[in-house]
């Protein structure tokens, strides 16, 4: 027995310290992967030529329109929230739909999953939405990006000039592109039948999928749509205030990766300048793509956070929500038990 009780206890360290290292790794690895970028693209280009870069643009006329772009998609980004908990959970206001976006920018100004997660918090403890139902929808608004993000690269990389590069690379963009709706289909329809398809259909993760009609989802799509084509418009037109000629359709075709760039590394910083860096070159100086690139995600950041401390009043509300939440489920366990 003491034999049996060593094994598992050696058996245990491992795990554990895998367990923790696995931690570390989430916890510090976005950040160790800014500082690496950071340092390579310090190797490519002066900070000081991009700070004289970041100079020469047109800052004032930028941050104006930046705030003025903040707001848009602030505006139409708790109107999705609306539509979408409205329509597949319980209603939601716009109004209160607006106070949960804004405070999400000031609880998370850098990390945005968990400003989703706040979200879902919010609706399990005011509606009542269970959070596996909360999560549901937030997965399924964040497939519509998917399939509205993947339309705006095909639609740019169609446009764009015939070259040996943009032929190998949009037969993989249209199969992705086909293989999101398919799924959207698969899922959301009756048919087929087979056995795997049913419990992939009865999972309570994709409850929002089987609860949208056709009707909802294409006017997600279509506010999604709206609320990416302003991202596009910004880049091509801020790029330009920087100096940086970029052509519409290649601005559309590229937006989506420099986007998605931000995933990997806290507020996109490093990621983002990384991959600007290697798209934008041909189109001007790497000190203005470089000043560009910080002054977009820094400029967008400070803009959030002015619109969320507009929202600051209802965080005591939301706070006095959760507390009572909170206890009215302690009670009902103490009842049940």
């Amino acid at each position: 027995m003491s034999d049996e009780i060593a094994v598992s206890a050696e058996n245990a360290v491992p795990a554990s310290l895998g367990g923790r290292v696995g931690g570390g790794m989430r916890r510090f690895g976005p950040w160790l992967l800014a500082a690496g970028l950071l340092y390579w693209i310090t190797g490519r280009v002066s900070w000081s030529e991009a700070w004289d870069a970041a100079q020469n643009a047109e800052l004032g006329i930028f941050a104006a329109a930046l705030m003025a772009a903040a707001i848009y998609w602030f505006a139409l980004d708790s109107l999705g929230f609306s539509m979408l908990f409205s329509r597949l959970n319980a209603p939601v206001s716009w109004t209160e739909a607006r106070s949960v976006r804004a405070l999400t920018y000031l609880i998370t100004p850098i990390n945005w999953n968990v400003g989703t997660a706040g979200v879902v918090l919010h609706l399990r403890q005011s509606k009542g939405i269970p959070a596996i139902e909360g999560t549901s929808s937030m997965m399924l608004y964040g497939g519509i990006d998917g399939i509205v993000i993947m339309g705006l690269l095909c639609a740019g990389v169609t446009l764009l000039p015939d070259t040996a590069v943009m032929g190998n690379v949009l037969p993989g963009v249209l199969a992705f592109f086909a293989l999101q709706l398919g799924f959207f289909g698969l899922v959301m329809a009756d048919t087929p039948t087979w056995g795997w398809v049913e419990r992939l259909r009865s999972a309570r993760i994709f409850h929002s999928y089987r609860r949208a009609s056709r009707h909802d989802i294409l006017a997600l799509i279509a506010l999604r749509a709206v609320y990416f084509s302003g991202f596009v418009l910004l880049f091509w037109w801020g790029t330009g205030a920087f100096g940086v000629d970029l052509p519409l359709p290649f601005t559309a075709a590229t937006m989506p990766i420099v986007m998605g760039s931000a995933m990997f590394t806290p507020a996109g910083m490093g990621g983002q300048q990384a991959v600007m860096l290697e798209f934008y070159e041909p189109y001007g100086p790497e000190a203005s793509i470089l000043a560009f690139g910080v002054a977009f995600p820094v400029g967008l950041i400070l803009a959030r956070l002015l619109i969320g401390m507009t929202y600051i009043r209802d965080l005591k509300a939301f706070q006095v929500a959760r507390r009572e939440a909170v206890a009215a489920e302690a009670a009902d366990s103490g009842t049940d038990g």
